[in-house]
């Protein structure tokens, strides 16, 4: 089994597949991913070996100088400032306390080295219509395999901007939504003693004032700034993203696994129950295969 990408997607997809070869196109290890990483069970935990710390986190939203309710008119201010465009059931919606399991925070590293030398670094991978699990951005892959059509859609995402700061004498769990359209700050959150904040943007506007009020702290000490390219990304029609996935499987044998290889937006948790999917999958086609082949 290949799996194309190493990514957090494609790190997971390793542990899952313990003796599948992964196949990544950048020279070396990158942790791309800065943004908040929280995961709603411990499957992920459970699939990696790697502990996850259970928390209660608790989460408002901040607006016009104050702490606010949800509403139709802030949750769609929020949606326009994440992707350009209103979607529904943003997570600002919710912002009852909950439970959330935390991973560490080399987490990427921890995966990285479980998998050691079954990755290749700095391989172009090229699809052979041998089976395959792809958690590549799935523009990308149409892209490679030269299918784009007139029938393929637009593939709208957004790019995110992450700082992360380190806050002395803290250990809290906490998310603030920021839907106002005056600074670029959309959700900042702290995580034990990181602050994690996430930009729609360039950063711009008061957001600085407005974090450190929702927040009510006032010294912090800067640590890292990243640029994640694929840091949101905008639904396309359900029917037309089944059925480009169908075909990658039925024509070039190619499974998509995680956020971005089946464009849609769900959690890392839900890798684990998708790559349960596709191992049916797998072995209801080698059924049809075995068959053919011996008639």
């Amino acid at each position: 089994m290949h799996i194309v990408g190493a990514g957090l997607s494609g790190l997971i997809a390793a542990h899952i597949w313990p003796n599948a070869q992964v196949f990544e196109l950048s020279p070396s290890p990158l942790a791309q991913h800065k943004a908040l990483l929280r995961f709603r069970s411990d499957i992920v935990s459970q699939a990696t070996g790697i502990e996850f710390k259970r928390v209660k986190v608790r989460k408002g939203i901040w607006h016009g100088g104050k702490f606010v309710e949800p509403a139709i008119n802030l949750a769609n201010m929020y949606s326009k400032k994440c992707l350009g465009a209103i979607e529904p059931e943003r997570s600002i919606w919710n912002i009852e306390p909950a439970e959330r399991f935390i991973a560490p925070d080399n987490f990427y590293e921890q995966l990285v080295d479980n998998c050691g030398s079954r990755i290749h670094w700095g391989v172009d991978y090229q699809f052979n219509d041998d089976h395959c699990i792809s958690t590549i951005p799935l523009p990308v892959l149409l892209k490679k395999l030269n299918t784009e059509s007139l029938m393929t859609p637009v593939f709208n995402r957004s790019p995110i901007i992450v700082e992360r700061y380190n806050v002395p004498d803290c250990n809290a769990y906490q998310t603030v939504y920021f839907p106002s359209p005056m600074h670029s700050v959309y959700r900042a959150s702290i995580t034990g003693d990181m602050l994690i904040v996430e930009h729609s943007d360039e950063p711009f506007g008061n957001w600085l004032e407005e974090l450190q009020e929702a927040f009510h702290i006032f010294y912090m000490e800067t640590l890292t700034q990243v640029e994640q390219k694929y840091g949101k990304i905008v639904p396309i029609d359900d029917r037309t993203r089944k059925t480009l996935l169908f075909g990658l499987t039925h024509k070039h044998n190619i499974y998509s696994l995680g956020r971005f290889a089946t464009w849609r937006n769900i959690l890392l948790d839900d890798m684990v129950g998708d790559a349960a999917v596709i191992k049916k999958l797998m072995r209801v086609n080698h059924y049809d295969v075995f068959k053919e082949s011996s008639l």
